[in-house]
């Protein structure tokens, strides 16, 4: 998933980004565990995410990535709140880090919260992040009183859409950001989830 930036607006994501004060509680999958990031990610972070691959699907994403940009995120998630809903995606059974994951609002931007995601490029492909999604969108509406939530990806992200789409993302309009690591504009598909589409699909996972 993407946000949404104009250039020359990276100093101001800070300020105008907030967690969705859910408690940040934490949250197992099948093979997930999503915890509060703690410093001890700081290599980890900076390992995966310094990846062209990884970086170019993400608008704000600095590249090449350092741990200096990991223990920033760190000490940013930490003073949004502590009950900011910033995750560390993780295996359940090793610990090992695998990505980031949220749920934010961007008043200033958007009428929708919304959902984001990225997973270091070894855990592609292997159903990762569709858990981590699902877990999102499963946290946004037991908690809240919202009745629709945001995903958006790169138009080309066809794995992307793909989660999205079984989440219960329904296409709601395009959108461009200015991504740091390819330098240019990148065109976005923002999709919305309705509490009763997802009532819906989370109905038919319990039955199956």
């Amino acid at each position: 998933m993407v946000l949404e930036l104009n250039e020359g607006r990276q100093d101001e994501v800070e300020e105008e980004l907030a967690a969705l004060q859910l408690g940040c509680p934490v949250i197992e999958t099948e093979h997930l565990l999503l915890r509060p990031p703690h410093d001890e990610d700081v290599e980890d972070i900076a390992s995966l995410a310094n990846n062209y691959n990884v970086a170019k699907m993400l608008s704000s994403m600095p590249h090449p990535y350092f741990a200096a940009d990991a223990r920033d995120f760190i000490d940013r998630v930490k003073r949004a709140s502590v009950h900011g809903c910033v995750y560390a995606v993780t295996e359940a059974k090793s610990g090992r880090f695998m990505g980031v994951a949220g749920l934010h609002e961007d008043r200033s931007r958007y009428d929708l919260p919304f959902a984001g995601y990225w997973l270091g490029e070894p855990y592609w492909g292997k159903g990762y992040a569709s858990q981590a999604a699902h877990a999102l969108v499963d946290l946004f509406f037991k908690v809240t009183d919202r009745s629709q939530l945001m995903i958006s990806c790169r138009t080309d992200n066809h794995a992307s859409r793909r989660i999205i789409e079984k989440c219960g993302g329904r296409y709601w309009k395009s959108g461009s950001a200015f991504n740091r690591a390819l330098g240019d504009i990148q065109h976005l598909d923002h999709y919305r989830v309705t509490r009763g589409d997802w009532v819906n699909i989370a109905h038919h996972r319990d039955d199956n």
